[in-house]
């Protein structure tokens, strides 16, 4: 025995489409708001990494007699070397200015990068600390 549905209830057409045009207005209004997080996140991570280099090679200078100026290159894995292979160079994933305000590195240095940029430390001789930090780039 077969029972017929009697009571045929769905959504309209025009319902459908109101629900999609409401759908389209909120992932409008959030795809800036995640593009300028992300932005946010990945200046938080140079800075960390910068910061990371910035230490690396602070201990670099504190154990080896530099004999002269030297300048030290930032690697993916957050340590420092002084050759410019640019195989394992860091590469900056946001500009300085995304980060917001920035703390000075090391309590007495300021870093500022862009987007793409590798990031240097110069140790002067005789001084046994990290003098400046600079994007090459520039």
């Amino acid at each position: 025995m077969l029972k017929k549905f009697t009571n045929k209830k769905g959504f309209t057409l025009m319902e459908m489409l109101i629900v999609v045009a409401i759908i389209a207005i909120l992932v409008a209004i959030a795809i800036p708001t995640f593009s300028g997080t992300l932005k946010k996140a990945n200046a938080a991570t140079d800075l960390a990494n910068i910061r990371s280099g910035y230490a690396s090679a602070q201990i670099t200078a504190m154990t080896e007699n530099h004999s002269a100026d030297t300048t030290y290159y930032l690697q993916k894995d957050g340590t420092v070397k002084s050759d410019a292979t640019g195989r394992d160079d860091y590469v900056c994933k946001a500009d300085s200015t995304d980060a917001g305000m920035i703390d000075k590195i090391g309590g007495r240095l300021t870093a500022e990068w862009a987007k793409g940029d590798k990031i240097t430390y110069k140790i002067v001789k005789g001084t046994n600390t990290v003098e400046s930090i600079d994007s090459p780039e520039k």
